[in-house]
């Protein structure tokens, strides 16, 4: 199946090694992350291979997500692949020095296993990406510039 995929991009004004703390806490992502009410950790903090366990609170339901660390690159690369409940999803995060600011970039991928889940994706659009990174970037902006 094709890969649908869509890059997202904003600017924090604080230093890229706060941006890259703060998105790669795993304690802290109830912070920024939208929906997200608690995480829980298996393997080493911050490290490639490393799972987190989520509790997301959306506007019908409350989900339980398994992500697993595909890439963690201090301090300007980030990246995740659900593992449930829709896998072959995958969140990457580059950020970019920019003289006092950092730039977030997020590029989300979705690769569908089988044609019926594609169908269902085209059916069910499971997030709006674009207001989800919106308040994520909104939230690293408060948290970072008190």
């Amino acid at each position: 199946m094709r890969s649908a995929s869509i890059t997202l991009s904003g600017v924090v004004a604080a230093p890229i090694d706060r941006v890259f703390d703060l998105l790669t806490d795993p304690h802290r992502a109830p912070d920024w992350l939208p929906g997200c009410q608690s995480v829980r950790v298996n393997g080493s903090p911050g490290r490639k291979g490393e799972r987190w366990h989520l509790r997301v609170r959306t506007p019908l339901r409350t989900a339980d997500l398994q992500i697993e660390i595909l890439e963690y690159t201090p301090p300007t690369g980030f990246a995740w692949h659900e593992i449930v409940p829709r896998s072959g999803s995958k969140t990457y995060f580059k950020l970019e020095f920019q003289g006092g600011t950092t730039e977030v970039m997020m590029k989300h991928v979705w690769t569908p296993p089988s044609f019926t889940a594609w169908l269902k994706g085209v059916w069910f659009r499971r997030r709006k990406l674009a207001r989800q990174f919106d308040g994520s970037l909104q939230n690293f902006r408060k948290l970072l510039t008190r």
